[in-house]
């Protein structure tokens, strides 16, 4: 008999990809003010929380797909890198999706 908790993400996998994506948005922040940017804590702190949420999304699917915890890893460190950008490209391939399958129902 198959154990349902077995199935769920440990805490150490969510850890990890939770630290990959602040890792993340704080090296594309620093990125960014070694490009020139002027420094600010308060966008800092934005760019954690919205590299946080794309961070998220990635952990979703990671626990989805059941991807070993170094490519979950990987994946939040990459979104947290991307952060805003990640999300747009998601927004848009579900916009489309929606749409055509909106699209066939008129």
């Amino acid at each position: 008999m198959p154990m349902p908790w077995k199935n769920q993400p440990d805490l150490l996998s969510m850890l990890v990809a939770l630290l990959m994506t602040t890792l993340g948005a704080i090296a594309s922040y620093a990125n960014r003010v070694i490009k020139g940017e002027r420094f600010s804590w308060l966008v800092l702190l934005l760019q954690v929380i919205v590299s946080i949420f794309a961070g998220s999304l990635m952990i979703l699917a990671g626990i989805h797909y059941m991807w070993p915890l170094e490519v979950t890893g990987g994946i939040c460190g990459l979104a947290g890198w991307s952060g805003p950008a990640l999300i747009k490209a998601l927004e848009a391939r579900f916009l489309s999706k929606a749409g055509d399958a909106n699209a066939g129902n008129q």
